[in-house]
C-alpha cells in the first residue's frame, strides 16, 4: 500500500467532495492520486484531447480558457477541474494558462469512476456541478424542520362551514355530526367569524341563549387567522400569544380552506422553542415581555447550531418580531383601550421578506381607513411610539432612516399611501426608487387584513408602469456585485481584514431583482421565495433562472446569517459581512456561483425592461 502524508489526507478530507468520502475512500482517493508540477514551460502537457483525468489545484493559480482562448475560470487551491470530458466522453479543447507555478492532483479515469460508483454523494456532486448546480447542494443537504412547514402542507381536511344566519341549533347539530370543535362561519366564501365549543359554553349554554337565535350573535367575529403559505411557527405564536386553540386558515384570495388546532401542532413539533414563545406571550408586563426578549439572541445562537438549515433562524426571528409587536399593541390597549377603527401594522424590509437577522432594524408604518377622525389618529400616534420604542427595548432597534409607525409621515390612510406611491412612480428619482425598495416589500402584522388587501392591490396595479419598472432595472443595472476579471472576488479593506457586504453587495440586489420581476407580474407577496414560486410559469423567468435565482437566495442568506450568529465580540469585519478567505473551499465556489447567478440576472433585467429606458 502507497504511503500517503497526513498533509495530502487533509487536505483531501476538507475539499469538497472528497469530504463526503468514509475513511477507506479517502485512502483509496489518496493512493490513486499523481501529483505534477505545473508551470508555463509544460502546461500543454496536463490536459492532451484524448486523456480523461479528473485535476485538482493543491497550489498554484490557473486560467481555464477555451480553444478560442476565451476565459471560462480561474482555479486556485481546491478547485477541480477536467470532470466535464470524464462525465461525456468527449474530447478535451479547453486549455491551461499558468499565472502562478503550482502543483496539480490527478485521478485516471478509472479512480475516478470508482470514486463515484462507491460513493453516491461523490457521484452526484459531479452531476450537480457539470449541470452548474453548485448551489442546489445547499438546498438538497438541508432536512426540513417542523417549524417551518406551510401551514398549508398540514392541512387535511376542508373547513366545515355554516352561514351566519343560521341557528345555533342547527351549528350544534352539525358539530355533532361532523366530530369537530368548531365551525367557520362563511357568507359568500368569506369568513365572518369563528363558533367553538368554549362559545357554546360560555355563551349559549352557560347564559341560557335560545337555541334558535341565529350563530352571529354568539361566534367570535373576526378571529385571529393565518394564511396557507404562513409556517406552522407563525401559527404557534398567533395561537400562544392569543391563548386560542382553533386557527381559520385562508388561501391567497381570503377564501377559508381548512382550520389548524393546537392538536395540529403537537402533532408536528418535536423539542422546540415552545416554552420561549409561551414565556414571550405569557408576559403580563411590558417589562417582562422585555426580560424574556432579552434571551433570543442566546436562543438562536443555541438553535441554530441544531438545526440542519439556518435559513430557518430568519423566518423564526420574523415571527417572533410579529408575535412581540402584536404583544406590545395588545399591552398598549390594556391601558388605554381598543384601536377606535380599523388599521393595519404594517412591516416593511426584512420582517415583511420574512429575512430577519439580529442585526436587522425596524422597518414599518402604519395604515389608516379613509374616514379617520384627528381624535382617532393621536390614539395611533401614541401608541406607535409605546410600540416602536417597546420593539427596541426587545432587541430589534430603531430604524436610523426613520422608516417607523412612529414617525408622522408613516402613519397614512389607504388614499395618502396611493397618493405617495404614485408621486414615486410618476418621479422615479434615485430617493423614490430607494423608498420603493423598501415599502413595496409589505405584509400585515396586526389589524384588518381586508383593509390591507385593498391597499396591497392598488398599489400593484400603480406599479405595472413601463417607465417605473425601466427606472428600477436601471438602478439594478449600477449596482456592483463583487466579482471581478477571471471570477475574482472583490473585496473591502478594513484595516489588514478584507471583506464582502453579503447584503449590500448581494442579498440586496438579488431582492431587488425578483422584486421587479414580482411588481412587473402584479404580485403581491412579499418573500423572495414566495416570489419566485409565483413566477413559476410565466414569461419573464425560465424555470433555469427561477431555480437559479431561489439557490443563490438561499446559499447567500445562509451565508450571511452564519456570519452573524458565530460573529465574535472582537471580529473587526462589519456586520453581515464574509471573509472570502475564512470560507471553505465549497463555500467559495457556491459564493462565485451566487454572484454569477446575480451578474447574470443583472444583464437579463437590463435586456428584458431596457427598451423602456
Amino acid at each position: 500500500m502507497a504511503s500517503v502524508s497526513a498533509d495530502t489526507r487533509e487536505f483531501l478530507a476538507n475539499t469538497p467532495p472528497f469530504d463526503s468520502l468514509p475513511p477507506e475512500h479517502l485512502q483509496y482517493a489518496a493512493e490513486q492520486m499523481q501529483a505534477m508540477y505545473v508551470c508555463q514551460d509544460n502546461r500543454h502537457d496536463i490536459m492532451q484531447p484524448d486523456t480523461h483525468q479528473l485535476y485538482l489545484v493543491r497550489s498554484g493559480a490557473y486560467d481555464l480558457v477555451d480553444k478560442e482562448n476565451q476565459h471560462l475560470d480561474r482555479l486556485e487551491p481546491g478547485d477541480l477541474f477536467g470532470f466535464p470530458s470524464l462525465l461525456t466522453g468527449r474530447p478535451i479543447t479547453n486549455k491551461l494558462q499558468v499565472i502562478a507555478d503550482g502543483i496539480i492532483w490527478i485521478w485516471p479515469e478509472t479512480a475516478f469512476n470508482e470514486l463515484r460508483r462507491q460513493s453516491q454523494a461523490f457521484e452526484r456532486y459531479f452531476v450537480n456541478a457539470h449541470g452548474q448546480r453548485l448551489l442546489s447542494e445547499q438546498g438538497k443537504s438541508q432536512g426540513a424542520d417542523w417549524s417551518e412547514k406551510t401551514i398549508g402542507s398540514v392541512i387535511e381536511r376542508k373547513p366545515i362551514q355554516i352561514t351566519s344566519t343560521a341557528s345555533i341549533r342547527s351549528a350544534a347539530q352539525l358539530m355533532a355530526a361532523e366530530r369537530v370543535s368548531c365551525l367557520l362561519v362563511v357568507d359568500e366564501q368569506q369568513l365572518r367569524g369563528i363558533l367553538t365549543d368554549r362559545d357554546l359554553r360560555n355563551r349559549v349554554v352557560a347564559v341560557g341563549v335560545n337555541f334558535d337565535v341565529a350563530v352571529a350573535a354568539v361566534m367570535t367575529p373576526m378571529p385571529a387567522i393565518v394564511h396557507a403559505r404562513d409556517s406552522l411557527f407563525d401559527a404557534l405564536t398567533i395561537m400562544g400569544q392569543a391563548n386560542i386553540h382553533h386557527l381559520p386558515v385562508l388561501d391567497d384570495n381570503e377564501v377559508p380552506i381548512g382550520v389548524l388546532t393546537n392538536t395540529d401542532l403537537m402533532q408536528q413539533q418535536r423539542s422546540e422553542p415552545v416554552l420561549l414563545i409561551n414565556a414571550l406571550f405569557k408576559a403580563n408586563s411590558r417589562t417582562a415581555l422585555i426580560e424574556e426578549a432579552n434571551k433570543i439572541p442566546d436562543y438562536l445562537r443555541s438553535f441554530a447550531s441544531r438545526v440542519k438549515d439556518i435559513g430557518i433562524v430568519g423566518r423564526l426571528l420574523t415571527s417572533l418580531t410579529d408575535g412581540i409587536t402584536r404583544k406590545l399593541i395588545r399591552l398598549y390597549e390594556q391601558e388605554h383601550g381598543s384601536a377606535p377603527c380599523t388599521y393595519v401594522w404594517l412591516a416593511f424590509g426584512s420582517q415583511a421578506r420574512g429575512d430577519q437577522t439580529l442585526g436587522s432594524d425596524q422597518d414599518n408604518a402604519l395604515l389608516l381607513p379613509d374616514e379617520i377622525t384627528d381624535g382617532q389618529r393621536q390614539w395611533f400616534a401614541d401608541m406607535s411610539v409605546y410600540v416602536c420604542e417597546g420593539l427596541a427595548e426587545c432587541g430589534i432597534r430603531l430604524c436610523p432612516g426613520n422608516i417607523m409607525a412612529m414617525n408622522p409621515d408613516l402613519q397614512k390612510n389607504r388614499l395618502e399611501w396611493r397618493e405617495k406611491f404614485l408621486q414615486w412612480i410618476r418621479s422615479p428619482t434615485p430617493k423614490a426608487i430607494m423608498h420603493c425598495m423598501i415599502f413595496f416589500d409589505s405584509r400585515p402584522v396586526a389589524g384588518s387584513h381586508q383593509l390591507y388587501r385593498q391597499h396591497r392591490e392598488d398599489v400593484a396595479k400603480l406599479a405595472k408602469q413601463d417607465m417605473f419598472l425601466a427606472a428600477i432595472a436601471r438602478h439594478i443595472g449600477e449596482l456592483n456585485v463583487p466579482l471581478g476579471l477571471f471570477n475574482r472576488f472583490r473585496t473591502k479593506t478594513e484595516g489588514d481584514f478584507e471583506y464582502i457586504d453579503i447584503k449590500k453587495q448581494a442579498v440586496a440586489i438579488l431582492n431587488d431583482i425578483v422584486r421587479l420581476y414580482s411588481l412587473a407580474n402584479g404580485l403581491t407577496v412579499p418573500s423572495t421565495p414566495a416570489r419566485l414560486e409565483q413566477l413559476k410559469g410565466t414569461s419573464s423567468l425560465s424555470n433555469r433562472d427561477n431555480q437559479n435565482l431561489l439557490e443563490a437566495w438561499q446559499f447567500l442568506t445562509g451565508l450571511r446569517l452564519s456570519a452573524q450568529m458565530y460573529r465574535t465580540e472582537d471580529s473587526k469585519i462589519p456586520s453581515n459581512s464574509v471573509d472570502p478567505e475564512a470560507l471553505s473551499t465549497m463555500q467559495r465556489r457556491q459564493l462565485k456561483a451566487a454572484f454569477k447567478v446575480i451578474k447574470d440576472a443583472q444583464q437579463g433585467v437590463s435586456f428584458k425592461f431596457g427598451r423602456n429606458m
